[in-house]
Order: C-alpha cells, then structure tokens, then sequence
C-alpha cells in the first residue's frame, strides 16, 4: 500500500506543492491573527480564551467566504494555488465544510493533512479535501490557452480523389 508519504519522499513537485501550501496557510494565519488581535484589542478584550475562540471563528469565516468566492484565500493567491472540486464547481457549502478544520488553527489543519497523507489517494489532498472531492491545483496549472488552427483555403485542400 503506497501512501502520500511514500510519494511526497520522492517526488520533488508534491514536495514543492505542499510547502505552498503550507506557506499560503502561514500568510493566511497571519492576516487572520493579527486583524482579529486588533479588533479585540480596540473592543477592550484581552482574554487569550476569547481570542483563540475569535481567531478560530474569523479563520473559518475567512477561508470560507474566500473559497467559496473564488476559490482562494489571499495567501493562496500569493503562492498561485486554487481549490477547486474533483467534479463540477466548489460550491459554497462544500468551501464551508473543508474550511471547518481551521476553527481549530493551532492543530486540526496539521492533523487533517498528515491523515490525508497517510491514506491512499490524491497526495495533494487533506483528508477532509478527500472526503468533500476538493482538491488544491497550482492556479497557473489550471488554465489552458487553446490555439485555434486558421480555416483551410481552398487551395490548400487535397484535390478530390475520382
């Protein structure tokens, strides 16, 4: 039984993708942290209780709400990665879903990819990506150019054969 982290040791691409997004998930949790840290702080809360239960509602609420609208969050933007669903569009109930691990920022992220790498399937997927048929692509990857070939002149046709 091979798994994500048999591929994930020898596989350079899956090495790189996963440290995008690991780093699109620092970029996002930073914005997220520190604009929740200013809200509590002007609203006059300091409990560290208070901000973990915020933070994790802000995250969620961000992730979701991001996804849902275009299907990245800013940091995923940043590091050109995209959610997109295995089949048909990433509905907004499916990017409220995926995004519920992140109420719980500081653990459930990290346990959600290392389960979705010990099981067998798509190397690039969380376990809850896996579950839902979500998956996160490079952006850059998913845009194909289609080059129209010019029309055939007549003269350029094979004569009819009699």
């Amino acid at each position: 039984m091979t798994n994500g982290f048999d591929i994930l040791g020898r596989t350079r691409v899956l090495q790189v993708h996963w440290l995008k997004r690991i780093c699109a998930f620092i970029v996002d949790a930073v914005l997220v942290l520190l604009l929740t840290w200013a809200v509590l702080t002007v609203l006059g809360v300091t409990a560290m209780v208070m901000f973990g239960l915020m933070s994790g509602f802000a995250f969620l609420l961000y992730s979701a709400i991001s996804e849902a609208a275009a299907g990245q969050t800013p940091g995923k933007v940043l590091l050109r990665l995209k959610v997109k669903a295995e089949r048909g569009k990433l509905t907004p109930a499916m990017a409220f879903v995926r995004s519920v691990p992140k109420f719980f920022w500081y653990l459930f992220p990290m346990i959600d990819a290392l389960a979705g790498l010990a099981g067998e399937g798509d190397p690039r997927q969380r376990l809850s990506d896996r579950i839902l048929g979500s998956t996160v692509a490079q952006a850059h990857y998913l845009r194909v150019k289609v080059h129209r070939l010019p029309a055939k002149k007549e003269a350029d046709k094979p004569p009819a054969k009699a």
